[in-house]
């Protein structure tokens, strides 16, 4: 399910590259916001964020269903194949 994005290279999901930038909401550690980079989504259901920790980077893994992460580059526009008439 979550094959696309593992490990060891530039990867894509949803048309988002990983590792890329992030914000991640996390109600448990009150995370709102706290910046990372994701580097996987791993087969058993968590997110793998590189974060600063007391000022040195740790690999934090969040799981999927209690976490939000938002990219922080916008995906581009990309214009649509048909037109809808009105």
């Amino acid at each position: 399910m979550w094959r696309a994005a593992v490990r060891g290279g530039p990867c894509y999901l949803y048309g988002m590259e990983i590792p890329s930038k992030v914000s991640v909401f996390n109600k448990t550690l009150e995370f709102k916001g706290k910046a990372g980079t994701l580097i996987a989504i791993n087969d058993l259901g968590f997110y793998e964020i590189v974060m600063e920790v007391q000022q040195r980077n740790h690999t934090v893994l969040f799981p999927i269903n209690e976490t939000t992460v938002i990219f922080n580059e916008a995906m581009p526009v990309t214009p649509a194949d048909f037109a809808i008439d009105r």
